[in-house]
């Protein structure tokens, strides 16, 4: 391993870890955020899908009581109200409308409408998770791994991330790669380490793609492939991950004019789809 990768490993995939955790505040946006609420009405007040939505949950369906608190969470067509929010957000997560309960689970965590209450955002969070709601699952991780809420617990937090990875969520690949690979949480594994990365990576996630970066270039979880690395840390700080420009012109300074080439020819395509097993 060339010298220059030793402090290079003990300090990038660390990056990559934090650079990988979200933070569970959500900003109530409607086109953002891990609810991605979205708008379902539009018009004035007393549009009449409005009214029809309003008449719904009152008349307990529980679709249109999560509906309705969107519509107050976000001002479409009314001026905004948390506290109808909650209300309506409350009567849908009752009758076990899974991002109703997410939704109060990220209020309670930021004190938005509410007390901030970490541990009632993640029992609604539990409830909403146990329905397999994505954001639900990144979000226990995400209070499991800073103990906010609950008795910190990298087991714990690991196991949210991965059924979160497995739906598809690249954010939560890219933590679980960090995790095999530090150890964190569970037995240290490079291999596994190299493919949740490869997962993420693959939907351009920029933290994965310059880990990939560098266990190519030391060898660890793949074989040692310094113009894979130098592909993968072109990629990475093309996407924004400034953590890995040093160890790029590293990799850089080792290759000759054709390997840079072809290293280049490679980023240029994007990002890959893991091999296939």
């Amino acid at each position: 391993m060339p010298a220059w990768l030793r402090p290079v490993l003990a300090l990038t995939i660390p990056c990559c870890a934090a650079m990988a955790t979200a933070q569970p505040a959500v900003p109530r946006d409607g086109a953002a955020g891990p609810l991605k609420l979205q708008a379902v009405v539009a018009g004035p007040v007393e549009s009449p899908d409005l009214a029809s939505c309003r008449r719904a949950a009152q008349g307990g369906d529980a679709q249109a009581q999560a509906r309705l608190a969107s519509i107050y969470y976000l001002g479409e067509g009314v001026a905004p109200d948390l506290q109808q929010a909650v209300a309506w957000y409350r009567k849908a997560a009752d009758q076990g409308v899974a991002k109703a309960q997410a939704a109060l689970g990220m209020m309670s965590a930021s004190g938005d409408g509410m007390p901030a209450d970490p541990a009632a955002a993640v029992r609604w969070f539990r409830l909403a998770a146990a329905q397999g709601d994505l954001d639900a699952q990144v979000s226990l991780g995400q209070l499991y791994e800073a103990g906010d809420g609950v008795a910190r617990d990298l087991v714990e937090a690991g196991n949210w991330f991965r059924l979160a990875a497995l739906q598809g969520d690249a954010e939560s690949q890219a933590k679980l790669g960090a995790m095999c690979f530090l150890g964190q949480g569970m037995a240290r594994d490079s291999a596994a380490a190299v493919r949740w990365f490869r997962l993420a990576a693959a939907q351009g996630n920029a933290c994965a793609q310059g880990c990939l970066g560098v266990m190519c270039a030391s060898g660890d979880g793949v074989p040692r492939d310094p113009v894979a690395a130098y592909a993968w840390l072109l990629q990475a700080t093309a996407g924004g991950n400034g953590e890995v420009a040093q160890t790029l012109r590293e990799v850089a300074a080792g290759l000759t004019p054709d390997q840079r080439e072809a290293g280049r020819n490679q980023a240029s395509q994007g990002p890959q789809p893991p091999p296939a097993r």
